[in-house]
């Protein structure tokens, strides 16, 4: 009885404990929701399995290749991973020899639209490069890695010299697993920043009810020790509060989060023809947590509430206005922002190319051509200088397996997930030329290391690998050459640059049947580079070059088509056909020109995608966290409801009250922001050094960036949010202090 004519006492915080719940059913609902659609998607995979072998069949025998895709929308080289083509031979009528029939999968690797019919397309295996027409296409638009996405006829697959291996079709439970595992792989990376978000969210909002509730009902409280509530009785009142807010918010956040996603699955039946499945983790964590956030919150409020002395139930002060709890949540909420961007800058930062690359790489692929026809290339319009750059791929002694992302071992056959090709090794990307651009040495300098590579076994590595692997100039890298031959290559020169996607997007990597991942470039002579690949000389042709454009060329015709145009005379140097529209073609070729800044925007166009898609998740949280200046606001209004009432007597307007309550909210974001910004760069660097931890190229650089326009638009739209609650809630709380 007693307790139950405290919580009456103390249950006038509607307001307060409406924001507080419906805060954490946003948390709450967000997580299930989340976790319950990637449930649902798997839930689909069997049926998604049995349709894909109906729609998009393979016939008995068939046999498949796996060759890339040259594709360039435009007419430019795109600067990505290459689109995988999985052909497969079918007796399907309507296919001519020349001609192919696709399946929107293949373009779908890219987001990319499907081609009209009649298009011409350029597949490049390990033998060649082959041009098929397009004759139609197949109703089939997700990607299945190691599934077939172009049919060709026999006849067209014996033309094809290719290696070409037969078909095991495989059972729809077989297929099953890599329904699973696509969208909801993406879902994967993004759980624990959604669970750690949410939990920061509905732990931010409790803390801020019951800080107000304690300042609100001070009065009563300390009444209520004068008639006998001990110590442990307040202990009991905030545990009770935090508890049955943070059950309210669970229950209304699980219902509401499944009723969204009832109403999803059903107007989209043709995806989710299975119905809908419940994530059960996303409701077992939302569950666990839910008790330790309201645990977590009383204990951090018994502080304030635990000073209420008895003496103050005889005080007539008013309420004070304590806006700690809404300061600590904004604050937390804006900095989680600052953190994913801040990791994110910070971690693409070392793949951004350095500007002391040449201007553009030329892949000339798979085969090559001869050090005679590029002679041919010498004069080129707009050329500055261009040169020749052979790659090899070397494993590094002692043998090292690669670990952490990209590591482990290679898949072979289908793509599949049966059959492993064996172990990848750490190795050295050999780059051999005439010519060392002017880069940034950080030991050694240019003169002396393009000496000592004319004259000797001699090598110039980056600053990752040195960092890596704790060389510097002077010592000696020693290289696995097969065979049982191993070369020591002195070091005469250690240079800081990025290099990651240059080498990635140029095609320099895995030619040579190497991981495409790599510990970095090593540059030597084109000597070294013969002793040690064990191929013979006159088998090894040039697949590559690398130019600089000059100066005035660039300024006017700028990078991409200044790229079009060179490329264009490399293909007619060659002796090759070209159309303006489709892709270079030297004897079974394709010449692809990567120009340096169109990587680097690449690069950072990707590292903007992934981050942005990231920081969504805590930037609405942020938006959920505003939900706080509510409460603020009313118990900053009851706390002064007299002063209004009297200023609104003697003339006060409306618009002059409600701005009093809304500068508050403003100087409460504003803190919010300044205190976010230092903990989310903090939190960001940290977790920045984590991840680094992980990767396989190790040696990456400990860069930290800060993107300053980024954080300060976060803050315009987080200050936006603060008002877009704070508004309406000053201009009614103004009318009910006209009222009375």
């Amino acid at each position: 009885m007693f307790f139950n004519f405290i919580a009456r006492k103390l249950g006038k915080g509607g307001v307060r404990h409406a924001c507080a719940a419906l805060g954490i059913a946003a948390a709450v609902g967000a997580v299930v929701f989340t976790d319950s659609l990637t449930a649902s998607g798997d839930h689909q995979a069997l049926a998604m399995a049995e349709r894909l072998l109906t729609e998009v069949r393979v016939p008995e025998g068939a046999q498949v290749a796996q060759m890339a895709l040259d594709y360039r929308p435009g007419g430019r080289v795109m600067q990505g991973p290459p689109m995988t083509a999985t052909v497969a031979t079918s007796d399907m009528a309507g296919i001519a020899p020349g001609e192919c029939v696709v399946t929107p999968a293949l373009f779908a690797q890219r987001r990319l639209p499907v081609p009209p019919a009649g298009t011409e397309l350029t597949f490049v295996g390990r033998k060649g490069a082959y041009k098929l027409k397009m004759a139609s296409q197949l109703d089939w638009s997700r990607p299945v890695r190691g599934y077939p996405n172009v049919f060709v006829t026999p006849a067209a697959a014996e033309a094809i010299g290719e290696e070409w291996t037969a078909f095991e079709t495989p059972s729809a439970e077989e297929l099953a697993p890599l329904f699973t595992s696509d969208a909801g792989r993406n879902m994967d990376r993004a759980k624990p920043l959604l669970l750690w978000a949410a939990a920061l969210t509905a732990l931010c909002l409790l803390l801020n009810s019951l800080f107000l509730s304690v300042e609100a009902r001070r009065t009563e409280l300390a009444t209520l020790r004068v008639v006998g509530l001990t110590r442990t009785g307040v202990v009991k009142l905030v545990a009770k509060e935090a508890l049955a807010l943070t059950a309210v918010g669970l229950v209304v956040g699980i219902a509401a989060a499944l009723a969204a996603l009832w109403c999803y699955v059903a107007v989209d039946a043709d995806t989710f023809p299975m119905g809908m499945a419940v994530g059960r983790r996303g409701v077992v964590a939302s569950a666990a947590l839910a008790p330790l956030i309201a645990v977590l919150g009383a204990l951090v409020a018994l502080k304030p509430a635990l000073s209420v002395k008895p003496l103050e139930a005889a005080s007539n002060r008013p309420p004070r206005r304590k806006h700690i709890g809404m300061l600590v949540a904004f604050a937390c909420g804006f900095g989680a922002f600052v953190a994913v961007e801040v990791w994110g800058t910070s971690l693409t930062k070392p793949f951004i190319p350095s500007p002391e690359w040449p201007d553009a790489i030329v892949s000339i692929l798979p085969g090559g051509v001869s050090s005679f026809d590029i002679e041919r290339l010498r004069g080129i319009p707009g050329v500055e200088r261009i040169a020749e750059l052979q790659p090899l791929q070397v494993n590094i002694l002692p043998l090292e397996e690669m670990k952490g992302f990209g590591g482990g071992k290679a898949p072979r056959g289908r793509g599949g997930p049966g059959g492993m090709r064996g172990a990848q090794y750490r190795n050295a990307l050999l780059l051999a030329s005439d010519w060392l651009p002017d880069f940034k040495f950080s030991e050694g300098s240019h003169g002396e290391a393009e000496k000592a590579i004319r004259e000797g076994d001699a090598c110039v590595i980056t600053e990752m690998m040195a960092r890596a692997r704790g060389l510097k100039k002077g010592d000696s890298l020693e290289l696995d050459a097969g065979g049982g031959l191993v070369m020591k290559l002195e070091i005469a020169g250690i240079v800081d640059l990025n290099w990651h996607m240059v080498t990635s997007r140029g095609l320099l990597r895995g030619m040579n049947r190497m991981p495409g991942n790599t510990d970095g470039p090593v540059f030597v002579s084109f000597d070294t580079l013969s002793a040690c690949d064990m191929r013979p000389q006159q088998y090894v042709p040039m697949t590559h070059l690398w130019l600089d454009y000059k100066p005035d060329f660039l300024a006017k015709n700028g990078v991409f088509p200044s790229g079009r145009i060179v490329e264009r005379d490399i293909v007619k140097a060659l002796g090759g056909a070209y159309l303006e529209t489709e892709d270079g073609d030297v004897r079974g070729n394709t010449v692809r020109l990567h120009s340096r800044d169109e990587v680097a925007d690449g690069t950072l166009s990707h590292g903007s995608d992934l981050v942005g898609a990231m920081a969504r998740v805590p930037f609405i949280f942020l938006a959920v966290v505003s939900l706080g200046f509510v409460a603020m606001l009313v118990a900053s209004f009851d706390s002064r409801r007299r002063e209004f009432v009297v200023l609104r007597a003697v003339g006060a307007t409306r618009t002059q009250l409600a701005a009093r309550l809304v500068g508050e909210t403003l100087k409460v974001a504003f803190w919010g922001i300044v205190l976010g910004v230092p903990g989310g760069a903090l939190v960001g660097w940290l977790s920045t050094s984590a991840t680094r931890a992980l990767m396989a190229n190790w040696g990456l650089p400990a860069s930290f960036s800060m993107p300053v326009p980024l954080v300060l638009e976060a803050a315009a739209g987080a200050v936006l949010f603060a008002l877009l609650f704070a508004v309406p809630t000053a201009l009614v709380l103004v009318g009910r202090a006209r009222a009375k």
